[in-house]
C-alpha cells in the first residue's frame, strides 16, 4: 500500500478551510465586501403598539463586477439601545464600481421610540447615533454588514 505524503494532505486541507472562510461570507474570492449606509428615513405609519418606517440603504460596490442583490435583513439601534428591524425582498443590481438603494420595511416599538424620547426629556442634545448590522443576501449567499453614523438635527436648524 502506498502511503500519500503528508505535504499532499496539508495543501488540501488549507485549501478546503480557504474555501469554507471564503463561503462564509458569501462573497467570490478575491471581491471585496460592499458598503452600505443609511441614505435615508421616512415615517410611513405611527400606532400606538408599532411604528412603521421606510429606510432607504445605499449599497456600494468597489468590485470590477455587478452584483445581485435579492434580500436583506437588518437590526437597527440609535444611541446604543434596539430601535428596529427591517426586511427587504427587492431585487437590486448594484453596477461594477456603483451603487444602488435598497428600500425596506422597517419596524419599531412603542418601547424603542419611548427610549429616545426618554433621553430627549431629560435634556440631552438632540442627536443620533446609529449602527446598522444585518445581512445582504447576494445570489442566495449571506453577506454580512455592520455600519454606524450619527445625525445632529440641530446642524440643519442653525443655518
Amino acid at each position: 500500500m502506498k502511503r500519500i505524503p503528508q505535504r499532499s494532505s496539508v495543501w488540501t486541507t488549507a485549501a478546503i478551510v480557504a474555501l469554507w472562510l471564503a463561503g462564509c461570507t458569501g462573497l467570490p474570492l478575491g471581491m471585496q465586501a460592499p458598503s452600505v449606509t443609511l441614505a435615508d428615513i421616512s415615517v410611513v405609519n405611527v400606532g400606538l403598539f408599532e411604528q412603521q418606517f421606510m429606510l432607504k440603504l445605499r449599497v456600494q460596490n468597489p468590485n470590477p463586477q455587478e452584483f445581485v442583490i435579492d434580500g436583506l435583513a437588518f437590526d437597527l439601534e440609535v444611541n446604543e439601545q434596539p430601535f428596529a428591524k427591517g426586511v427587504s425582498n427587492q431585487l437590486v443590481t448594484v453596477p461594477r464600481f456603483g451603487s444602488a438603494v435598497i428600500s425596506a420595511d422597517t419596524m419599531s416599538t412603542l418601547g424603542g421610540v419611548l427610549r429616545q424620547f426618554g433621553r430627549l426629556a431629560q435634556g440631552e442634545r438632540p442627536s443620533f447615533a446609529y449602527r446598522i448590522r444585518g445581512n445582504l443576501s447576494i445570489s442566495g449567499s449571506n453577506v454580512p454588514f455592520d455600519r454606524r453614523g450619527d445625525f445632529d438635527p440641530t446642524a440643519f436648524l442653525s443655518k
